[in-house]
């Protein structure tokens, strides 16, 4: 049950263009976020969020797991969790959108969002 006075939802939004059917179906989904984003956002475990594909609103979840990472620490399950077809297609992903403009991508530490549908 949430709380009364908890804080009102965060959003997310979601843009891989593979994610939105798994988006869908599954009832945990992770998502990365910058740094600078997590600092706006202020995510910890247990917020509420309110999760968009691109600009539709899809539903409200829980983060559940909000950790830094790094591009060497994600793994197949990581992909998979976030509905990219292999580890290589989510590692581009990440590159060309969190961490763009980064110059060395591979050092850079970034936010995963692990989430469930509420």
């Amino acid at each position: 049950m949430i709380p009364p006075n908890a804080a009102p939802p965060k959003t997310i939004v979601i843009a891989y263009p593979g994610a939105e059917e798994k988006l869908r179906k599954q009832y945990v989904y992770q998502t990365y976020l910058s740094s600078q984003e997590h600092d706006r956002l202020a995510l910890v475990p247990g917020n509420r969020l309110v999760v968009k594909f691109k600009d539709e609103v899809v539903g409200e979840g829980q983060a559940i797991l909000v950790e830094r990472t790094t591009l060497d620490r994600l793994s197949s399950y990581d992909a998979m969790s976030a509905g990219f077809e292999t580890a290589e297609a989510q590692r581009k992903h990440v590159e060309t959108t969190v961490l763009a403009g980064v110059r060395k991508p591979e050092k850079v530490e970034f936010w995963k969002v692990l989430f469930r549908w509420l």
